[in-house]
């Protein structure tokens, strides 16, 4: 095969396979890469560029800041990265080739490509341990292109390399140098063995930037720990991308050595290679893929973006996981069906509507909830740790916890954050539709989402995140009945709790208010069974059960015109009459089947929804 025709042939395999891997990244980590963006800001202010730069590392993460703002698209998320990965694996190309001209080993040049994209399905792998391996291939590619014949210059050359590499890119360094060595040695180059100078500078440099403050441990100065998020434990995948490189130049090197014996024996080895790093890539894939964070990365992009009726979609169906339900029901009360909606999905008690982890652990789910439900000072509170967790920036968070400083009154507060986000690219024009609002009373109480904020915030210091958060809902709604977001939680809550006389009582207090100016269908459900309960209810059976008389005489005081002032429908009563008629039949047969119509209310979430 000609040498035009072998290069042709190549860049064609080249073009489908990353065609392929785009798919691949689009499948798999679309909603990971925009939760990226959601983890990070990058701003164009000189002082906050300037503090990375004085860090070793600092230009590969800002080179991966700068990219990842776009990830706020899912289509620049998926082409950008899938771009990365291309120019990862021509650059390895490119080196290999210098080693030996063997088309044979080409596929070995996608191998640290493929398990950086596996690297990428780990959140705490951060985006720029990818761009300083593309600077590393960079500066190694320059190495063996330069200065081929002059050994001395090529020498200074390779320490001056891995210096400047070491602070711009960080601890990929090492790789460089380790690669640089190999590269001479492979190439038979003189004074190669010279070259292990680049090691020691490596090492080097790791020693000054440890000692003088600038990396914490040795571990990030000389692996790729220095990419993962230090609280956590990085798997072993991470160091595969770093490990393949000199790896594939021994390969390549080896295959040459059979192609002076035997084309078919140099064949059979490349396959049997990339079958294994294929194979490997595979394994890693499954090892890291976790659909859990796959659906939350998910949940949150329809979150963010707003995109109720595709949340609701999504998040349906996985309502058995606290994360689905409560993003389910966080799209229902976003669209004002909450209350009314409520058991056409299936429930399982209140933990389905807010889940409040026993370490009271901030996430961004609970603080989107809280803030849904009224509960501001909570919400803040979780919004602000939120960010904490994840650098100090989430845009989200940062919108947010702006807001409630506007609500508060605190206008200086709100300012800085302002000034802040006016120095992103996507949330700049946001950030300057709120100078409107600062110091501007009248304006923040006109504002449908700040002045009902405003309003559930007079008894905000007795805010607490208690166990039940009913315990605030009811300090919300005594503060601003008005609240019908609040209001709709409440009842919610209420409802799957399977709390029925706390619904009559909410229902006695705040019915006719302007968050409960009509009963939802559930809220009538409940109504009609307590009044139905308690008046064929058995006055000894009531009182062996620690009803006293008068309690009992407090309940049937609910009565067919009570529950009509209070907003049951005839239709609700005549329902009831023939579910309580099926459900007599139905305890005869010991079969529930004959109920399956009733599954999407509220009495037979009662009878038979463990929770």
């Amino acid at each position: 095969m000609g040498f035009r025709n072998k290069n042709s042939v190549l860049l064609g395999i080249g073009f489908i396979l990353f065609f392929v891997l785009g798919c691949y990244i689009k499948e798999t980590q679309q909603y990971a890469l925009f939760y990226r963006e959601q983890q990070q800001l990058f701003l164009f202010d000189l002082i906050y560029i300037g503090e990375l730069f004085r860090q070793p590392g600092g230009f590969a993460i800002l080179m991966a800041r700068f990219l990842v703002q776009f990830f706020y698209s899912l289509w620049s998320g998926i082409v950008l990265t899938t771009l990365l990965l291309a120019l990862i694996t021509l650059s390895v190309w490119l080196i290999l080739r210098k080693i030996g001209d063997y088309w044979y080993a080409f596929p070995l040049s996608f191998i640290p490509g493929l398990f950086f994209a596996a690297s990428l399905l780990d959140n705490n792998y951060h985006y720029e341990g990818v761009t300083a391996y593309l600077l590393m291939l960079l500066f190694l590619f320059i190495y063996s292109t330069v200065f081929k014949r002059n050994k001395h210059l090529r020498l200074v050359l390779g320490c001056i390399l891995t210096i400047v590499l070491f602070y711009l890119a960080g601890s990929v360094a090492l790789l460089f140098a380790i690669s640089a060595f190999l590269f001479d040695c492979l190439k038979k180059r003189e004074w190669a063995l010279l070259s292990s100078l680049y090691v020691i500078f490596a090492f080097a440099m790791g020693f000054v930037a440890v000692q003088g403050g600038w990396l914490g441990i040795y571990t990030y100065a000389y692996t790729p720990l220095c990419y993962y998020e230090a609280t956590v434990t990085a798997p072993f995948v991470h160091y595969i991308g770093w490990i393949t490189l000199p790896a594939c130049m021994l390969i390549t090197g080896l295959v040459g050595y059979f192609a002076e014996r035997s084309r078919y024996l140099q064949t059979v080895v490349c396959l049997v290679i990339v079958i294994t790093g294929f194979w490997s890539f595979w394994k890693s894939y499954h090892l890291n893929m976790n659909a859990n964070l796959g659906a939350f990365y998910q949940y949150e992009y329809y979150t963010v973006n707003e995109e109720w009726d595709e949340l609701t979609a999504v998040s349906a169906k996985n309502m058995r996981n606290y994360n689905g339900a409560n993003y389910l029901n966080f799209s229902l009360i976003q669209k004002g069906v909450l209350a009314e909606n409520l058991f056409l999905y299936p429930q399982f008690g209140p933990a389905s509507l807010v889940y409040i982890p026993k370490d009271k652990t901030p996430d961004v789910r609970l603080a989107h909830i809280l803030f849904a439900m009224g509960n501001m000072g909570a919400a803040q509170n979780v919004a602000f740790n939120a960010c904490q967790s994840l650098n100090g920036y989430n845009p989200t968070m940062l919108k947010m916890i702006l807001q409630i400083d506007l609500m508060r009154g605190s206008y200086a507060v709100a300012l800085k954050y302002i000034e802040l986000l006016e120095k992103t690219l996507h949330y700049s024009e946001w950030a300057t539709s709120q100078r409107k609002f600062l110091f501007n009373d009248e304006q923040v109480e006109q504002d449908p989402v700040l002045g009902t904020g405003r309003r559930d915030f007079p008894n905000e210091e007795a805010f607490v995140l208690f166990d039940s958060p009913m315990d605030d809902l009811y300090k919300i709604l005594d503060t601003n009945p008005s609240d019908v977001k609040a209001m709709q939680y409440a009842i919610s809550y209420l409802l799957l709790a399977k709390d029925i006389n706390h619904t009559k009582e909410f229902i006695e207090k705040y019915y006719g208010t302007p968050g409960l100016k009509s009963l939802p269908v559930p809220a009538q459900e409940a109504l009609v069974f307590f009044y139905d309960y308690y008046h064929t209810l058995d006055e000894a059976y009531a009182v062996q059960h620690g009803i006293t008389k008068e309690q009992l005489a407090d309940y049937q005081r609910v009565d067919l015109d009570y529950c009509k002032n209070h907003g049951v429908t005839q239709e609700t009563f005549d329902r009831f009459a023939i579910f309580k008629e099926a459900y007599g039949k139905v305890r005869q047969s010991q079969s529930a089947q004959s109920l399956t119509q009733y599954k999407n209310t509220f009495w037979h979430y009662l009878l038979f929804v463990q929770i």
